[in-house]
Protein backbone atom coordinates (compact mmCIF):
# COMPACT_ATOMS: atom_id res chain seq x y z
CA UNK A 1 0.00 0.00 0.00
CA UNK A 2 1.43 3.39 -0.99
CA UNK A 3 1.90 5.93 1.75
CA UNK A 4 0.13 9.28 1.64
CA UNK A 5 1.99 12.17 0.03
CA UNK A 6 3.69 14.39 2.57
CA UNK A 7 3.47 18.12 3.11
CA UNK A 8 6.07 19.82 5.25
CA UNK A 9 4.85 21.61 8.39
CA UNK A 10 6.37 24.86 7.11
CA UNK A 11 4.42 24.63 3.84
CA UNK A 12 1.20 23.77 5.67
CA UNK A 13 1.80 26.66 8.07
CA UNK A 14 2.31 28.99 5.11
CA UNK A 15 -0.92 27.83 3.45
CA UNK A 16 -2.85 28.22 6.71
CA UNK A 17 -1.32 31.64 7.36
CA UNK A 18 -2.37 32.86 3.92
CA UNK A 19 -5.92 31.60 4.51
CA UNK A 20 -6.09 33.37 7.87
CA UNK A 21 -4.65 36.66 6.59
CA UNK A 22 -6.85 36.75 3.47
CA UNK A 23 -9.97 35.88 5.46
CA UNK A 24 -9.28 38.46 8.19
CA UNK A 25 -8.55 41.18 5.61
CA UNK A 26 -11.73 40.29 3.69
CA UNK A 27 -13.72 40.40 6.92
CA UNK A 28 -12.32 43.76 8.00
CA UNK A 29 -12.76 45.34 4.55
CA UNK A 30 -16.39 44.22 4.34
CA UNK A 31 -17.07 45.54 7.85
CA UNK A 32 -15.45 48.87 6.96
CA UNK A 33 -17.64 49.10 3.87
CA UNK A 34 -20.73 48.13 5.88
CA UNK A 35 -20.11 51.00 8.29
CA UNK A 36 -19.42 53.44 5.44
CA UNK A 37 -22.41 52.47 3.32
CA UNK A 38 -25.03 51.17 5.73
CA UNK A 39 -24.80 53.09 9.00
CA UNK A 40 -27.77 55.31 9.72
CA UNK A 41 -30.34 52.60 9.10
CA UNK A 42 -29.81 52.19 5.35
CA UNK A 43 -30.08 48.74 3.83
CA UNK A 44 -29.14 47.40 0.42
CA UNK A 45 -31.32 44.64 -1.02
CA UNK A 46 -29.26 41.96 -2.76
CA UNK A 47 -32.19 39.64 -3.55
CA UNK A 48 -35.44 41.51 -2.91
CA UNK A 49 -37.25 40.16 0.16
CA UNK A 50 -34.63 37.44 0.71
CA UNK A 51 -31.12 38.80 1.29
CA UNK A 52 -30.01 42.28 2.19
CA UNK A 53 -27.11 44.14 3.68
CA UNK A 54 -28.16 45.79 6.93
CA UNK A 55 -25.79 47.26 9.53
CA UNK A 56 -26.10 46.42 13.22
CA UNK A 57 -23.72 46.08 16.14
CA UNK A 58 -23.64 42.99 18.35
CA UNK A 59 -22.18 43.12 21.88
CA UNK A 60 -22.72 39.38 22.29
CA UNK A 61 -21.75 36.20 20.50
CA UNK A 62 -23.98 34.17 18.14
CA UNK A 63 -27.58 35.36 18.14
CA UNK A 64 -26.65 38.02 20.70
CA UNK A 65 -25.96 35.46 23.45
CA UNK A 66 -23.69 36.69 26.25
CA UNK A 67 -24.47 40.30 25.31
CA UNK A 68 -22.09 42.70 27.03
CA UNK A 69 -19.71 39.92 28.12
CA UNK A 70 -16.74 41.14 26.06
CA UNK A 71 -13.98 39.60 28.22
CA UNK A 72 -15.73 36.23 28.52
CA UNK A 73 -16.31 36.06 24.76
CA UNK A 74 -12.70 37.11 24.04
CA UNK A 75 -11.41 34.50 26.50
CA UNK A 76 -13.48 31.74 24.91
CA UNK A 77 -12.29 32.85 21.46
CA UNK A 78 -8.63 32.83 22.51
CA UNK A 79 -9.01 29.33 23.99
CA UNK A 80 -10.64 28.03 20.79
CA UNK A 81 -7.98 29.66 18.60
CA UNK A 82 -5.22 28.20 20.81
CA UNK A 83 -6.84 24.74 20.61
CA UNK A 84 -7.00 25.00 16.81
CA UNK A 85 -3.33 26.00 16.64
CA UNK A 86 -2.43 23.14 18.99
CA UNK A 87 -4.25 20.61 16.78
CA UNK A 88 -2.54 22.02 13.68
CA UNK A 89 0.86 21.74 15.38
CA UNK A 90 0.21 18.11 16.35
CA UNK A 91 -1.12 17.20 12.90
CA UNK A 92 1.00 14.73 10.89
CA UNK A 93 2.78 15.87 7.73
CA UNK A 94 0.42 13.92 5.46
CA UNK A 95 -1.33 15.70 2.61
CA UNK A 96 -4.59 14.04 3.64
CA UNK A 97 -4.70 16.48 6.57
CA UNK A 98 -4.76 19.59 4.37
CA UNK A 99 -8.58 19.85 4.63
CA UNK A 100 -8.29 19.39 8.42
CA UNK A 101 -5.86 22.32 8.63
CA UNK A 102 -7.87 24.49 6.22
CA UNK A 103 -10.98 24.10 8.38
CA UNK A 104 -9.06 25.03 11.50
CA UNK A 105 -7.60 28.03 9.66
CA UNK A 106 -11.10 29.19 8.78
CA UNK A 107 -12.17 28.96 12.43
CA UNK A 108 -9.07 30.87 13.53
CA UNK A 109 -9.65 33.57 10.89
CA UNK A 110 -13.25 34.11 11.96
CA UNK A 111 -12.25 34.27 15.61
CA UNK A 112 -9.55 36.83 14.86
CA UNK A 113 -11.87 38.92 12.65
CA UNK A 114 -14.55 39.20 15.30
CA UNK A 115 -11.90 39.55 18.03
CA UNK A 116 -10.50 42.62 16.29
CA UNK A 117 -13.96 44.21 16.44
CA UNK A 118 -14.45 43.32 20.10
CA UNK A 119 -11.08 44.82 21.04
CA UNK A 120 -11.49 47.96 18.89
CA UNK A 121 -15.17 48.72 19.47
CA UNK A 122 -16.45 46.40 22.27
CA UNK A 123 -18.95 45.04 19.71
CA UNK A 124 -18.96 43.13 16.42
CA UNK A 125 -20.14 44.67 13.17
CA UNK A 126 -22.80 42.52 11.47
CA UNK A 127 -24.38 43.32 8.11
CA UNK A 128 -25.59 40.24 6.19
CA UNK A 129 -29.29 39.60 6.73
CA UNK A 130 -31.46 36.74 5.40
CA UNK A 131 -34.70 38.66 5.52
CA UNK A 132 -36.86 35.82 4.15
CA UNK A 133 -36.30 33.72 7.27
CA UNK A 134 -35.50 36.59 9.65
CA UNK A 135 -32.13 34.97 10.42
CA UNK A 136 -29.88 36.91 12.81
CA UNK A 137 -27.61 39.41 11.05
CA UNK A 138 -24.04 38.12 10.64
CA UNK A 139 -20.70 38.93 8.97
CA UNK A 140 -17.89 37.40 6.94
CA UNK A 141 -16.00 36.23 10.06
CA UNK A 142 -19.13 34.37 11.17
CA UNK A 143 -19.25 32.66 7.77
CA UNK A 144 -15.65 31.49 8.15
CA UNK A 145 -16.22 30.17 11.68
CA UNK A 146 -19.48 28.43 10.77
CA UNK A 147 -18.27 26.88 7.51
CA UNK A 148 -14.93 25.89 9.04
CA UNK A 149 -16.60 24.22 12.03
CA UNK A 150 -19.25 22.51 9.89
CA UNK A 151 -16.70 21.15 7.42
CA UNK A 152 -14.41 20.11 10.30
CA UNK A 153 -17.24 18.07 11.84
CA UNK A 154 -17.96 16.46 8.46
CA UNK A 155 -14.28 15.54 8.09
CA UNK A 156 -14.16 14.00 11.56
CA UNK A 157 -17.37 12.04 10.94
CA UNK A 158 -16.86 10.90 7.34
CA UNK A 159 -13.29 11.31 6.11
CA UNK A 160 -10.94 10.43 8.94
CA UNK A 161 -11.09 7.23 10.92
CA UNK A 162 -10.05 6.76 14.52
CA UNK A 163 -6.51 5.80 13.53
CA UNK A 164 -6.16 9.00 11.46
CA UNK A 165 -6.98 11.07 14.55
CA UNK A 166 -4.74 9.29 17.06
CA UNK A 167 -2.34 12.22 16.95
CA UNK A 168 -4.90 14.22 18.94
CA UNK A 169 -4.97 11.73 21.81
CA UNK A 170 -2.64 12.21 24.79
CA UNK A 171 0.56 10.23 24.31
CA UNK A 172 1.20 7.05 26.25
CA UNK A 173 3.90 8.91 28.23
CA UNK A 174 1.32 11.49 29.36
CA UNK A 175 -1.06 8.72 30.42
CA UNK A 176 1.68 7.04 32.47
CA UNK A 177 2.45 10.31 34.27
CA UNK A 178 -1.22 10.61 35.25
CA UNK A 179 -1.16 7.19 37.01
Amino acid sequence: MASDPKIEKSKMAAICSVIVVVAVVLDQITKYEAVARLSGGRSIPIIEGILELYYIVNTGSSWGMLAGQKMLILTISVVIIALCIYMMAKCPEDAKYIPFNVCLSMIIAGGIGNGIDRIRFSYVIDFIYFKAIDFPVFNVADIFVTCGAFLFILLILFRYNEKDLEFMKPSAKSEEKDK
